[in-house]
């Protein structure tokens, strides 16, 4: 590369000077243009397949042209600093243009590329390679900078924050200084040597989000509450949850809808328990590791007639049991003796092998919050410490073999741990989302990360948030809202498929169940370039 010493001549002669730029990348290539010279009009396809003249360079300061591919591994190590150049400069004047020229990649995979890695200046094929002969770059990426005129100024490197490279160069034709000291020779794939596709993963991935009632109106029952999740060995999804004409009356049943695989409508809801005289309360729906099918729900034993409300402290806890993916049931048992408990949310199975069901209520002569275990699949079940000052446990696993539980409370949800799977618990305290005395719904998914559904409000039942805590449950993201306007939204229930997809369930405002799926992105990518 030769070098010219600049100083000395006068403003007048900045324009001759600006194009005193030599490059031995380019100099003596046949029919490529030097430094100076025009590069004019020039035929394009574009990603679409169309035909285009770049032919508009007056309309700007300058035009970058920027030779690139997806298969080179240079342009995705610099792929970030083009876009943040980009970004700089798209409002003062100067275009970016990417050009491939590497006749084996296609019109897709070049548009597959761009959005992936979310480039926002366009990019065309120079498929009979007119620009290449023109321009001669050797490597990809190289970028060439042609001021209103269309003349090379600059040939080189996209280069490094600060340094010499393209930025210097535009930053000096913008000033109307000379650009040869911004050369810097690009480095990267040989244009002609630039192998097969590889796979680019996608930072930005897609949002899946869908939610509707799942039933609008059913006549013999206006009031519903107290929903439950569960994936059927078939695929099918299984909604529960109790209705009548109003909490705790004399005709409320337990229904049950389900979502069939591969379906947009949930079925009609049918009725799944009715007991005159002790209606059910508050149920939950699970899968066992024999692909049985549990429903277990508290089956109240307060003598009637009682009030709105009323009767949860006198709750026996009841289960049925199905094989046969919730089509038919087993006949009703008490899951245990010598208490009145409430399930609520939904069971883990530890690491271990062992199920454990949360729930609360009076068990012999302690009250409070309870873990149901078996290591039988159901045959028996033995109760853990009780944990005090909260109610309606949530629990996940944590990393190191503990369990972490969440409890119903006022102000603030209560926590606490246990780290011998439920004999001794740690002080329950307050966690730092606030509930206002309301069911929330904890879960763990197959990556690791835990999700929290609650009211986020110390008052009432709304909003209706979703938070996610990637150090399991020790600290949560900032909530985002399911539901925010006046009304009831509560008790959610939540859960993860074998697909992969994030199911939700909770009360909607009293009149229907209403249900949710999304992916864990919808949570976190609110931007995509564009």
């Amino acid at each position: 590369m030769m070098r010219m010493t600049l100083s000395g001549f006068s403003s007048a002669g900045t324009l001759s000077l600006m194009l005193i730029m030599v490059c031995a990348a380019h100099t003596g290539v046949k029919g490529a243009i030097q430094s100076g010279e025009r590069l004019g009009p020039v035929t394009l396809e574009t990603l679409g397949g169309h035909g285009l003249s770049l032919n508009n360079y007056d309309a700007r300061i300058g035009t970058v042209i920027l030779f690139l591919s997806s298969r080179c591994y240079e342009t995705e190590a610099q792929i970030e600093r083009i876009k943040d150049l980009y970004e700089t400069y798209r409002h003062r004047e100067v275009l970016w243009v990417g050009i491939g020229s590497n006749k084996d990649e296609d019109n897709a995979e070049l548009r597959r590329y761009s959005q992936i890695r979310g480039i926002r200046f366009p990019i065309y094929r120079d498929p009979d390679r007119a620009l290449q002969r023109k321009l001669a770059p050797k490597v990809t990426p190289e970028v060439f900078l042609l001021d209103r005129d269309s003349r090379l100024v600059y040939a080189g490197a996209v280069g490094k924050d600060g340094g010499r490279g393209v930025e210097a160069a535009i930053r000096a034709l913008r000033a109307g200084r000379p650009v040869n000291e911004a050369l810097t020779v690009a480095h990267g794939t040989s244009i002609d040597e630039l192998g097969i596709p590889r796979l680019v993963t996608d930072p930005y991935g897609y949002l899946r989000f869908s939610s509707e009632l799942i039933f609008e109106h059913i006549l013999a029952a206006p009031a519903h509450h107290c929903s439950t999740l569960c994936e059927a060995p078939n695929g099918d999804l299984l909604c529960v949850w109790y209705g009548g004409s109003y909490e705790s009356s004399d005709d409320q049943v337990l229904f049950m809808s389900r979502l069939r695989l591969g379906q947009r409508h949930w079925d009609k809801p049918t009725v799944l328990v009715r007991n005159p005289g002790r209606p059910p309360g508050n149920a939950v729906i699970f899968k066992d590791a024999l692909g049985r099918i549990w429903l277990a729900w508290g089956r109240m034993e307060s003598p009637r007639p009682i009030r709105r409300g009323g009767g949860w402290g006198n709750c026996r806890l009841m289960y049925r049991v199905s094989t046969d993916n919730g089509l038919t049931w087993g006949e009703d048992r008490p899951m245990i003796e010598g208490g009145f408990l409430l399930p609520r949310n939904l069971p883990i199975t530890l690491r271990s092998g062992t199920l454990v069901l949360p729930i609360s209520g009076r068990l012999g002569k302690e009250q409070g919050a309870f873990m149901l275990m078996t290591d039988d699949h159901g045959k028996t079940w033995k109760a853990s410490a009780s944990m005090q000052g909260g109610s309606q446990p949530t629990i996940i696993e944590r990393n190191d073999g503990s369990i972490f539980t969440m409890l119903r409370a006022r102000p603030r949800s209560k926590q606490c741990l246990s780290r011998d799977q439920g004999k001794t618990w740690s002080p329950v305290v307050n966690s730092p989302l606030k509930n206002p005395g309301a069911g929330l719904a904890m879960t763990k998914l197959k990556n690791g990360h835990v999700l929290v559904v609650f009211n986020d409000s110390a008052t009432q039942r709304t909003p209706l948030c979703i938070a996610r805590s990637l150090d399991d449950g020790v600290s949560w993201e900032d909530p985002v809202p399911l539901e925010s306007a006046p009304g009831t939204y509560s008790y959610p229930c939540i859960m993860q498929t074998s697909d992969g997809q994030i199911h939700i369930s909770y009360t909607f405002r009293r009149y229907s169940i209403k249900h949710v799926e999304m992916n864990e992105q919808w949570l976190y990518r609110f931007k995509r370039p564009n």
